[in-house]
């Protein structure tokens, strides 16, 4: 069984820390939508234009969202003239894993997990509609393998297997294979992290895809439009 991403609170802030410029990511990578916020490409590349700092310090917490997003941010800070420091304070999943590889320097801290899997995406149409869309799904895994291969020195083919398994690392599992560079105790390990995780009740969660539901039925209802195909935008990760 698969393990289950709780929802992470959506945070990002931009700011000068002393002699280092401070960035905190957490919760859903991509554009964001009606019923949740998210941090882009966009949001990054705007909050570190100008930036003269000599390093950058990235706190990430994020179960993942938009694939080609997390790519973008990747390449973006992988040009970057500043050195970049990424802390996974908690959890960096799917695109926020891409993300992190991006880092000079990458750091996990006590506790924290890191998790890679392949690239998701709904489809609808016909048989050549479904068949792009599986060849786009295939391209894609096959750039994040690229990518996490270049981190690590893994081969292509443990790295896929890992991708295929839905893998799921601890900070010691995720130094020992290559995808850290070190691991970080908290100064208090009593002190909660500030930016953990958000836990619905079932009540709550019911009562927020019941909402949900109702409007999409409304909305349904209300247009004769067909079921779109599967966009660019479309690839979660």
């Amino acid at each position: 069984m698969k393990k289950k991403i709780q929802q992470v609170a959506h945070k990002f802030t931009n700011s000068l820390d002393g002699d280092e410029h401070a960035m905190t990511i957490s919760g859903a990578i991509g554009q964001g939508g009606w019923f949740y916020d998210a941090t882009s490409a966009n949001d990054v590349r705007r909050a570190l234009e100008g930036v003269t700092a000599s390093t950058i310090r990235i706190k990430l917490n994020s179960g993942g969202g938009d694939a080609f997003d997390g790519i973008e941010i990747y390449n973006y800070l992988k040009d970057l003239s500043a050195h970049v420091i990424v802390e996974v304070t908690a959890l960096a999943a799917s695109a926020a894993s891409i993300i992190a590889m991006g880092a000079d320097e990458l750091i996990m801290r006590t506790g924290s997990n890191l998790m890679i899997h392949e690239a998701a995406t709904f489809a609808y149409g016909t048989k050549s509609d479904i068949q792009k869309t599986m060849n786009a799904l295939e391209t894609i895994d096959e750039s994040i393998v690229s990518i996490y291969k270049q981190r690590t020195g893994l081969s292509s083919e443990e790295i896929r297997n890992m991708i295929e398994a839905e893998t799921w690392l601890t900070a010691e599992e995720a130094l020992e294979k290559g995808f850290v560079d070190s691991i970080e105790t908290a100064e208090n390990p009593n002190e909660p992290e500030k930016d953990d995780f958000i836990n619905f009740t079932n009540e709550q969660m019911n009562s927020i895809v019941a909402k949900v539901t109702a409007n999409l039925q409304k909305n349904i209802k209300q247009t004769n439009e067909p079921k779109p195909v599967a966009k660019k935008r479309g690839f979660i990760f």
